[in-house]
């Protein structure tokens, strides 16, 4: 039960991510990568990313459904979010960390922490089911 719960709290966070950067492509642009005015093709690539966040946060919230049947949903849930999250810690292991303690936290809670989770959350879901 913990695990489900647990998977719709990162499956509703990455929604809402997904969301926010398609509702609202300049301003989470401004909050999250400081770029003020982004131009058009800037702005269709936050769409893009937007829709990825988008199923993945559906998969997972999916994957937290009662029953063995639903655990697979957990792994393509899982895949984007833990993709996107190799990229920030091969961009710290071969740029340094980003500037400022905000952004710090911010990649690192935000993208590579959730995204690990979603990972362990799905191993552990797929486990549950008796799959190895």
């Amino acid at each position: 039960m913990a695990v489900r719960l647990l998977l719709l709290i990162v499956g509703l966070f990455h929604t809402a991510n997904g969301l926010l950067m398609l509702a609202f492509p300049s301003r989470w642009a401004a909050a999250v990568v400081h770029q003020p005015a982004p131009m058009r093709l800037e702005l269709h690539f936050i769409a893009d990313i937007g829709m990825a966040f988008l199923a993945s946060g559906a998969a997972l919230i999916w994957s937290a459904r009662r029953g063995p049947a639903f655990a697979p949903w957990a792994i393509a849930g899982a895949a984007w979010p833990a993709l996107h999250a190799l990229i920030h810690l091969r961009e710290w292991l071969m740029d340094g960390l980003p500037a400022t303690s905000g952004d710090i936290l911010n990649e690192g809670i935000g993208v590579i922490l959730v995204g690990a989770a979603g990972v362990v959350l799905a191993w552990v879901r797929q486990r549950e089911r008796g799959t190895p």
